[in-house]
């Protein structure tokens, strides 16, 4: 059997970056605040990036397309970039949050802004299928606070203290 140690090479140091921002992430703000650091902003300005570039290329016709199947790729890298480079940019620039002890003021461009009482926390929750943590309140707000999102551990670590187990 033969192993394919690129493969086994690249999903280790995609699980160790991946590991090391989220740790990163974590208390790298100042407590009371949420926003993004410079490791989604920046994936988000690279997707655009290379959004640009397939979209150049199929719009000049710089390229020779002779081959079945390659005005399609193009086609497919340009929206699948296009869509990772809105959700990117959006998630880094435009999300953030604040609390203190007694509210809670997040705002997104998906959902809007949201404000909450911490006396109105009805259930933390981890999903670990999106890595976002589901502050679920009596009024029927829900706040995704993902584990990448900058000021995170803070915050965990005072839902900890005000005793809600996750």
């Amino acid at each position: 059997m033969e192993f394919n140690w690129q493969g086994i090479i690249t999903s280790a140091l995609t699980v160790g970056l991946i590991t090391y921002v989220i740790n990163s992430a974590s208390h790298s703000v100042e407590k009371g605040q949420l926003k993004y650091g410079l490791f989604i902003k920046g994936l988000g300005i690279v997707c655009l990036i290379c959004f640009w570039g397939p979209l150049w290329v199929y719009l000049t016709e710089s390229y020779q397309v002779n081959k079945p199947g390659e005005a399609a790729a193009l086609i497919g890298l340009t929206i699948g970039f296009g869509f990772f480079a809105i959700c990117t940019i959006g998630e880094g620039f435009f999300v953030t949050g604040s609390y203190d002890e007694s509210t809670i003021n997040f705002s997104t461009p998906w959902t809007g802004s949201k404000a909450s009482n911490w006396g109105d926390l009805e259930s933390v929750k981890f999903n670990i299928l999106c890595s976002w943590y589901v502050l679920q309140f009596k009024d029927g707000h829900t706040i995704r606070i993902s584990s990448y999102l900058g000021g995170n551990g803070y915050l965990l670590d005072f839902l900890r203290e005000k005793g809600h187990d996750f």
